[in-house]
């Protein structure tokens, strides 16, 4: 059997490696068969391996720093299948497998077991009937696997068929990661006096809808006064702060509540910065009803805030990316299992055409794989006659 890996983005797309080898490494370093180059920094220098189990390849990660996906599922160890779309770290490269396997030999062994079976009809004629029930039975056997193979395939092409519009986690990320923003605020909470009792920050996501400046994000970054339940207490806004991604924390930009709803309970706010902004997201799928239950999902946004970005040494702001899969599509969110963290609340929930599906907005205590997602409509409604807004949809 032989591999092949082809290219799929980048200055090396189109390109092909193709191995006849039950063994193949891959990774940065060039002692790799499969080296990926210098220049893919998401990739570990040794990577991961593709190995022959039987007649089935199987890809295992050699605990890489970014992880490796198969169609958008972070994995350890799986098998291949033709045309798998294999992502090494998150942002990385990405390449199609195919194998070119022997093939099928179900027509020989067809025919072989209806040739024994002939043959042991003319060599026993004594015991006839016993042979041509047995040889009935293999043959029928036989077709049995014939047709269970053909089934197989025809079932694992409807379940594996991709939607003609999908694309790679890589490149949700590149359309969308220019229009997700870092917000601070701060806020001051008041007695029933009036009086200031202490002033307090929090920080978050938020992702621009238009270049006109709009920025969706969740109405508790804004006003974390209203879910706090804290009695006899009220508060106010003093300053929202909005830093565009590959930007310094000095470059932030003031931001002000654009539209907020009536109900609280619908945990979305939309802000606005001034200045002509060219990036917004990809797109957006305003119907509920086009999201299903096991559809994988991207999280853009800003996990633990500026923490992390200072434990990393990193002087620019630029966002991470978190996968999951929609578990349920209730009423008024939509469910997601994934790892979400403060911070990435207000953040954009895409699905793989690009297409933002909700607004990430709360993880679940002692649930650290559910977070809620607030759906996209939510936000669209507060703006759909805003004229700016429109005007650049239309």
């Amino acid at each position: 059997m032989a591999a092949t890996f082809t290219y799929l983005l980048g200055p090396r797309k189109g390109e092909r490696a193709d191995f006849d080898s039950g063994h193949i490494s891959i990774g940065r370093a060039p002692d790799n068969m499969l080296c990926l180059g210098e220049s893919a920094r998401r990739v570990s220098s040794h990577h991961a391996e593709v190995f022959l189990r039987g007649e089935q390849y199987v890809l295992r990660d050699l605990g890489s720093t970014n992880g490796t996906t198969i169609n958008g599922r972070r994995v350890v160890v799986s098998e291949l299948a033709p045309d798998d779309l294999i992502e090494f770290g998150a942002g990385g490269p990405l390449l199609r497998f195919s194998s070119n396997e022997a093939k099928s030999d179900d027509h020989h062994d067809y025919s072989t077991i209806k040739s024994v079976a002939s043959s042991a009809l003319r060599s026993k004629p004594r015991a006839a009937a016993g042979v041509r029930k047995n040889a009935v039975l293999a043959i029928a056997l036989a077709g049995a696997m014939l047709l269970g193979g053909l089934g197989g395939i025809i079932a694992s092409s409807r379940f594996r068929s991709a939607d003609p519009e999908s694309m790679s986690i890589a490149e949700v990320a590149e359309l969308n990661s220019p229009a997700v923003v870092f917000i601070r605020t701060e806020f001051e909470l008041l007695d029933s006096t009036g009086q200031v009792m202490t002033t307090e920050a929090r920080t978050g996501s938020g992702f621009l809808i238009s270049p006109s400046g709009l920025i969706v994000t969740n109405r508790h970054l804004v006003r974390d006064w209203e879910y706090n339940n804290q009695p006899n207490t009220t508060g106010r806004t003093t300053s929202i702060q909005v830093v565009l991604p590959h930007q310094r924390p000095e470059d932030a930009v003031s931001a002000e509540i654009h539209k907020l709803g009536a109900d609280r309970s619908i945990d979305v706010a939309v802000l606005k910065i001034t200045g002509d902004n060219a990036a917004s997201v990809h797109g957006i799928e305003p119907d509920i009803n086009a999201t299903s239950q096991g559809d994988e999902v991207v999280v853009i946004g800003y996990p633990l805030g500026l923490d992390l970005l200072e434990k990393t040494n990193d002087r620019l702001i630029d966002p991470s990316l978190s996968t999951g899969v929609v578990s349920r599509v209730g009423r008024d969110f939509i469910q997601l299992n994934l790892h979400a963290y403060h911070g990435n609340s207000g953040g954009p929930v895409l699905n793989r055409r690009g297409e933002v599906i909700g607004i990430l907005t709360a993880a679940v205590n002692n649930a650290q794989d559910i977070a809620l997602s607030t759906p996209i409509g939510a936000a669209l409604s507060l703006v759909k006659d805003d004229s700016a807004y429109t005007r650049e949809r239309d």
